[in-house]
């Protein structure tokens, strides 16, 4: 692979994973008071979805537990990034609110007094050594901790299931195995879904400008004329789910022409990771118009990494008069709930929003 060096030297070699070791604290007691004690979690999966929720189940316990939020900073090391990383296009250990700006949206809720610090300006506080628990499982083997395994915490083999759905919250109030509430959260459905602090949270999220702004100027170049008028949002999911969502029968050409019965005359703008010339000639085929990469460069050239095309993407679906996903019964869209959310958050009807696991009973393609 050929990629570039701290100091801008051009190479071709193996990919080597970036790490950037830390030493934390024996005892974090001396250094955090009890008033002052911290939540975090270990970042377990390397989606920005997954990561931003496991963000938010940070921010909803240490509004709950009455702690000091820990942001861990993003994790870019795995496969979905490694290309961008190696090319510089992003680095592989950002700071989340480089993406999402945390004060404005703790601002739109009732816990905008919640205190959070980074995790680089906090790491030698931490304690190498902490139970770590997830009601999800250990987390899988190709991700890396934030900061390499410095941590005991940090190490997916250390890491303990709890059978108790509630278990973060529990063990900061009411357990003492875990006295700074360490735990992995992954996509982890009993401390996020059921928790509505958690909802209230993701619904008021806020990128930072240059997306909406990105999202804004995409949309008015696609529509054209149309501009201003509603339009119906299509998150065409493929990628390394194309082979589960064909199985469902969710393939291109079955999904467009269900997406254009819903749309009837109004506008279509389509975002997937799906860049094939085949998809690309089904979609305008259909007369819908197609986020690609020349778009992003000109007309949101600050969101032209991956990350930030996947934020404009997110950010045109917020804003359509109407959304449709795709996702399956066995594997869900993180990007879609997030939307969903969103567009609950900006007021949206939510309700009239589809996310398609099957097509209809007797839908038929070729008809429409």
């Amino acid at each position: 692979m050929r990629w570039i060096d701290e100091d801008g030297t051009e190479r071709e070699r193996n990919w080597v994973e970036p790490l950037d070791p830390r030493t934390g604290a024996a005892d974090a007691s001396a250094l955090c008071p009890a008033s002052e004690r911290f939540v975090w979690a270990v970042p377990t999966q390397e989606g920005f979805a997954l990561q931003l929720n496991s963000l938010l189940s940070v921010l909803a316990l240490a509004h709950r537990l009455a702690r000091v939020a820990v942001l861990m900073p993003l994790l870019a090391t795995g496969p979905h990034y490694r290309d961008a990383v190696a090319t510089r296009k992003i680095r592989p250990y950002y700071r989340m609110d480089r993406f999402v700006n945390v004060s404005a949206s703790l601002a739109k809720t009732p816990y905008a007094a919640t205190a959070f610090v980074h995790f680089d300006d906090v790491a030698g506080q931490l304690p190498i050594a902490t139970p770590c628990y997830s009601c999800a499982g250990r987390p899988p083997k190709h991700v890396r901790c934030a900061r390499g395994w410095g941590y005991e915490w940090c190490d997916r083999g250390r890491a303990r299931r709890s059978r108790k759905a509630r278990c973060s919250i529990l063990f900061g109030v009411k357990s003492k195995d875990c006295g700074y509430c360490v735990f992995s959260a992954g996509f982890t459905h009993g401390v996020q879904l059921a928790e509505p602090d958690w909802k209230v949270l993701r619904s008021a999220i806020i990128f930072h400008d240059r997306y909406e702004r990105g999202a804004a100027a995409v949309v008015a170049e696609l529509l054209g004329s149309a501009a201003g008028r509603p339009y119906v949002a299509f998150h065409m999911r493929r990628g390394d789910k194309s082979r589960t969502l064909d199985k469902a029968g969710l393939t291109v050409d079955r999904v467009l022409a269900y997406v254009a019965g819903v749309a009837g005359r109004r506008p279509v703008v389509v975002a997937t990771d799906d860049r094939s010339p085949a998809t690309l000639r089904a979609v305008t085929a259909r007369g819908f118009a197609y986020v690609d990469g020349d778009a992003l460069r000109r007309l949101a050239p600050d969101a032209a990494d991956p990350i930030g095309a996947y934020l404009v993407d997110i950010l045109i679906c917020a804003g359509a008069t109407r959304f449709i996903g795709t996702a399956t019964a066995d594997n869900k869209s993180k990007q879609s709930m997030l939307i969903k959310a969103l567009r609950v958050g900006r007021g949206h009807d939510a309700k009239k929003d589809i996310v398609l696991e099957r097509l209809p009973k007797g839908f038929n393609a070729t008809a429409r």
